[in-house]
């Protein structure tokens, strides 16, 4: 199977007043697995649904390929869907129920037979093939939608919160389950999601939405890594902002900290610090690191990691995460805590 490149050119999309797409703009290459992830509201199903031909664009333009979708009817875009409801037929079987997009399509039935053994084999489901949807669990009923999506092989997947009315264990599941298919059947997927660890886990990129405009799109590893504004640092895991003051010389102030670090970025008005990037300092202190200190004020315990909360001497609360070695005594709430961190995991941002 080969994906389709998607495109978003300048389109926007408004409910009377309400601007829900703001000259949206994005490019995504074949078989690249794309999510759009934010809170409700910030846009990313309304750009799905613009894409399946569920609703209009007010302005701008939607390409598969070199292909203009505008007056295009959702059954003829040959798009793949998935969505949270599952949307299976009660009556009909499994296999039926997979059967379907290819009968609407005049597959001849030997050919859907071996199409529907495949794609059942895929999402391994093929002992289920004669069981009704009702006698399925909730993860299993998924499955057979996600095969249902992609056995007539199109080059778009367009998955809308699928996984979301899973238990945790389940969408962990699943969504392993569903990146190995992507390796395999290579379809461009357009996934969308509020959940920030079924997009870190499952992407190639993700585009962070807010009010109808990508904030930022990356590599979910440079995406948390390297934020470029508050709220992607804020809305992307844990994370500590600090404003900056006089930036200059290649170096910059972090008044609420004390201290002052390197800084190439002089349009740079805050720091992001990850709390996994914080050492605590228990032995002689790293040279190459900035060291600043605060009073522990309280302490979470995760298992093999410890969350605490440091109160600096201008007043701020800090978060430090540290991985557990049953070696070293580490401070507790009340008590003084000695901190490092190298500078370049100070994200800059802008506002």
């Amino acid at each position: 199977m080969q994906g389709s490149r998607v495109r978003f050119e300048n389109v926007t999309k408004s409910f009377g007043a309400t601007v829900a797409l703001s000259d949206f703009n994005l490019d995504i290459a074949p078989g690249e697995f794309v999510t759009l992830l934010g809170a409700s509201g910030s846009g990313k199903s309304t750009a799905l649904n613009i894409l399946a031909g569920f609703s209009d664009a007010s302005s701008g333009e939607v390409f598969i390929d070199d292909r203009p979708l505008t007056g295009v009817a959702p059954e003829h875009r040959n798009v793949g869907m998935v969505f949270q409801s599952f949307a299976l037929f009660p009556h009909k079987t499994v296999a039926d129920n997979v059967a379907f997009p290819l009968k609407m399509r005049k597959v001849p039935q030997p050919e859907i037979d071996k199409r529907v053994k495949a794609a059942l084999e895929m999402v391994r489901l093929g002992e289920f093939a004669a069981r009704k949807p009702a006698a399925l669990s909730g993860g299993q009923r998924q499955r057979v939608a996600l095969a249902r999506a992609v056995v007539f092989e199109p080059p778009v997947l367009l998955m809308d919160e699928c996984l979301s009315a899973l238990d945790l264990k389940l969408r962990e599941e699943l969504q392993g389950e569903i990146r190995r298919i992507h390796r395999e059947i290579g379809t461009t997927v357009l996934f969308v999601t509020h959940d920030q660890t079924e997009a870190l886990t499952m992407s190639d990129r993700i585009a962070i939405l807010e009010g109808g405009k990508i904030e930022q799109i990356d590599a979910p590893e440079a995406l948390y890594d390297r934020p470029r504004t508050r709220f992607v640092a804020d809305f992307i895991g844990q994370s500590n902002m600090f404003s900056l003051g006089d930036v200059k010389d290649g170096r910059a102030s972090v008044p609420d900290m004390g201290i002052d670090i390197p800084m190439s970025d002089e349009s740079a008005v805050a720091i992001s610090l990850r709390p996994e990037r914080i050492r605590v300092v228990l032995g002689e202190e790293p040279a190459d690191k900035t060291i600043f200190e605060g009073v522990v004020q309280e302490e979470t315990f995760f298992g093999p990691v410890v969350a605490q909360m440091v109160r600096l001497t201008s007043g701020r609360l800090l978060e430090v995460r540290s991985q557990r070695s049953g070696h070293d005594r580490m401070p507790h709430a009340g008590e003084a805590i000695k901190l490092a961190f190298d500078p370049a995991d100070a994200a800059p941002l802008a506002d």
